[in-house]
């Protein structure tokens, strides 16, 4: 039987499907699960809920999962709770038959609503601010019922914000138009630096800002160069390079144990890139198979992706291949050199390290989430 504590997995049993979408893999509980989450979720205290005048919703997939975007969702809810003190600020699952009360994959403690469960109790809300992720911005309105419709009408100021964090699964303009039916006030904020640009503004007609995201993975142990094992860590995304790859590695680095993340938690992730020397991102690129390392002095590795890459002055790193034949053919003998010299090896985390904490600093993040509330949007 599947372990529910475990993640990045897929398989079809009696409790779950779980399948990959984009290189992300998906827990479908079954209707037993959610109505054991639907029992707890209606033991809430709802007393603030109901008192609220203003309300901050953050959707998540209502398929339980671990991703960075997740945990970004799970940042933009707790940071919320600090700079609109005033609002009461909760996660909900999508609308849908399905629902889950809390998500075991990462350390958090937030209580997971149903969104019909707000609705049903948000009887005194006056502004109401929805953050919507973007591969569900299209199919939102379509999931509503009648009586939800009607609420989110009578809201007098509604804000409805689609979190873009993936261009690529950002829905076309003009899937969109139903959020409209509910209110003017759509906007969206940007993950990335690649894509907070005026065309993309442009295209999809709405204001844009430039939020950012933030992961929250302080705490965890770091190994010192000479208590590291000999281990290549890969992550589960298929690219078409990937098996030449992984064979290579395989072939002339004999004395390397690879392993694929695959069913294991958070922790253990984090511990294994730890204890690794390199992690291979056969994903995006810029993701966190490729950024998580080094915050836990690891390395990532990656090819060049223009889409999701800041600017191409990451391919002055050695870890970044300019396309996958080059990764091919580099990757064993730099995988060599670095794992020989600890001053090179340190020397390129440091320089991820200065190239992030631009991009994806928490106070830079908190600050952009401030100036979202105050409609100060920005690129």
């Amino acid at each position: 039987m599947f372990d529910m504590s475990r993640l990045f997995s897929y398989k079809k049993d009696e409790i779950n499907i779980t399948y990959r979408i984009f290189g992300i893999k998906f827990s479908r509980k079954n209707m037993e699960l959610t109505n054991s989450s639907i029992k707890i979720q209606d033991g809430y205290d709802l007393t603030a809920l109901r008192n609220a005048k203003e309300l901050i919703v953050c959707f998540i997939p209502n398929i339980k999962m671990m991703t960075g975007g997740i945990q970004s969702i799970y940042s933009i809810c707790k940071y919320s709770r600090e700079i609109c003190p005033q609002a009461q600020c909760l996660i909900a699952t999508v609308p849908g038959k399905y629902t889950y009360s809390y998500n075991p994959y990462f350390k958090n403690e937030e209580k997971i609503y149903r969104f019909e469960q707000i609705i049903k109790n948000a009887k005194n809300v006056e502004k109401l601010t929805l953050h919507i992720p973007e591969y569900y911005a299209d199919k939102f309105y379509k999931a509503l019922k009648k009586d939800e419709i009607k609420f989110l009408k009578g809201i007098k100021d509604l804000h409805i914000n689609i979190l873009n964090q993936n261009i690529e699964l950002m829905p076309e303009p003009q899937k969109l138009k139903g959020l409209y039916k509910l209110t003017d006030n759509v906007t969206q904020t940007i993950g990335h630096h690649r894509y907070a640009t005026q065309e993309v503004c442009d295209k999809w007609q709405m204001p844009a800002h430039f939020l950012s995201v933030h992961i929250d993975i302080s705490g965890y142990k770091t190994y010192p160069f000479e208590e590291k094992e000999k281990i290549i860590v890969l992550s589960p995304d298929e690219a078409p390079y990937k098996k030449a790859v992984v064979e290579k590695l395989k072939k002339e680095l004999t004395d390397f144990k690879l392993i694929t993340v695959q069913n294991m938690t958070f922790d253990e992730y984090m511990d294994l890139i730890a204890r690794a020397y390199f992690t291979i991102t056969f994903g995006e690129g810029f993701d966190g198979y490729f950024n998580q390392p080094q915050t836990v002095g690891g390395l990532g590795m990656a090819v060049y992706d223009s889409a999701f890459f800041p600017d191409e002055s990451w391919l002055e790193l050695k870890n970044v291949y300019k396309s996958p034949a080059e990764m091919e053919n580099n990757i064993v003998n730099d995988i060599k050199e670095l794992s020989a010299n600890k001053e090179l090896y340190y020397s390129l985390i440091s320089k991820m390290k200065e190239k992030l904490s631009t991009l994806y600093g928490e106070d830079l993040f908190k600050r952009n989430l401030e100036k979202f509330y105050k409609k100060e949007l920005a690129l």
